[in-house]
């Protein structure tokens, strides 16, 4: 396949996916060829926009690999040099993309602000609303194609680099004393430790260290935001704290995940907050429990933890037996020996201790709850909740919720 032909194909695939265009410049800039038939982008608007200098001066300096280009408002071109010999011929921009689900209404907001006439203000609308999204790995992706297209060479992602063609001026960052978090890394770091050894008294290092910094010193002009990234950064020091206490990795990352969405999903600060100390609690009640009892084998541990993590799913002795490398007549036998208990009843007595979480810190329904822990239907999880606990899920949530909330209160 010749290379103009294999360019061609290229392009193709692209817009299998995407409706993307091209522009081909030769190695003046002057513009060959494009599929492009709308008013806007079209004529000297790279050179306009300052994307053609910045291409001209990676020319120079010989980084000839594609190129993410940030055109500003959100807006993105993929652009690459064909060459012969180390000598380009001729210039490719690919485009217009957007970088996120957001960029079109960031885009609206900034045009509200020009004295547009409607039909002008409707055209460039139409225009925006038809430019695709696409994930920015797989934008890079492409880049890497394109390289191999345009030359025959096989690059890497790491090759790839992304330039803001609008450049913020950099500066030095000031450090003013009211911004210092005098004492914090000795706090946190004992934060660290208490949740490695699971340590009930981490709550007041918490305190210690809340106490001594609140937190990233960065204005997102959005305090739920704010609050979420500050979790976050919670959520990291316990994932790798709880590792190094010796939970096991899959274990602390399912958890991460599932924490960082809950995380997302909160709508207010007070959710935000009453998460943490949910998290905070099952990231070293896991730790300690797993350093409780010296005389639990790895595999029966590791048994342990991968039905704390799977809760909400049906989770049966063979694929338990299968995990652990036993036959399951063998793996019950060991499990019961050790746990005290049998298998299913260890995993039935995890999902009440769940439940009982889910009761008094959301208002999710009990039958919502019974479903999100797969007890198949609402009279199983009754009759189960009220053997262990001696009352009912909505006794239990009326009683336990209600002294929390006022030990809540009385803090």
């Amino acid at each position: 396949m010749k290379r103009k032909e294999k360019i061609r194909f290229f392009l193709e695939l692209l817009n299998c996916n995407y409706e993307l265009h091209f522009w081909q410049y030769d190695k003046e800039y002057h513009l060959i060829e494009t599929n492009w038939n709308n008013e806007l982008f079209s004529g000297d608007f790279f050179s306009y926009v300052g994307l053609e200098s910045l291409l001209k001066k990676r020319e120079t300096e010989k980084k000839w690999n594609p190129v993410i280009l940030e055109a500003g408002n959100n807006l993105l071109w993929l652009a690459g040099f064909e060459r012969a010999e180390e000598e380009v011929q001729s210039v490719y921009y690919i485009g217009p993309i957007y970088s996120g689900r957001d960029s079109l209404l960031i885009l609206r907001k900034k045009l509200e602000v020009y004295n547009l006439s409607v039909s002008l203000r409707t055209r460039l609308f139409r225009t925006f609303e038809g430019i695709p999204i696409i994930p920015f790995n797989t934008l890079r992706q492409e880049a890497v194609m394109m390289e191999y297209a345009l030359n025959g060479k096989r690059i890497s992602l790491d090759d790839i680099e992304v330039v803001n063609i609008f450049p913020g001026d950099e500066t030095e960052p000031l450090f003013g004393s009211s911004e210092k978090h005098f004492g914090i890394w000795e706090a946190e770091q004992n934060l660290w430790r208490m949740i490695r050894e699971g340590s009930p008294q981490y709550k007041e290092m918490l305190n210690a260290s809340s106490s001594m910094s609140s937190g990233m010193k960065v204005d997102y002009g959005d305090t739920l935001r704010y609050h979420k990234n500050n979790s976050i950064v919670l959520l990291t020091i316990c994932s790798r704290a709880s590792m190094q206490g010796g939970l096991s990795p899959e274990i602390a990352y399912n958890l991460n995940d599932y924490y960082a969405q809950k995380i997302e999903e909160c709508q207010s600060m007070a959710d935000t907050s009453k998460l943490c100390s949910q998290m905070m609690e099952d990231y070293v009640g896991r730790v300690r429990e797993s350093r409780k009892n010296p005389n639990i084998s790895d595999p029966i541990r590791n048994c342990c933890e991968y039905i704390k993590g799977h809760l909400s799913e049906m989770i049966s002795v063979k694929t338990l037996a299968d995990r652990s490398g036993y036959a399951e007549y063998y793996f019950s036998h060991k499990f019961k020996k050790e746990m005290g208990i049998s298998v299913k009843e260890y995993i039935l007595q995890e999902k009440i201790e769940q439940a009982k979480v889910m009761l008094t810190s959301t208002n999710e329904s009990i039958q919502k709850i019974s479903d999100s822990l797969a007890f198949g239907n609402r009279s199983y999880f009754y009759t189960c909740f009220q053997k262990q606990e001696g009352m009912s899920p909505s006794e239990y949530r009326n009683t336990k919720g209600k002294k929390q909330k006022g030990e809540e209160n009385h803090e």
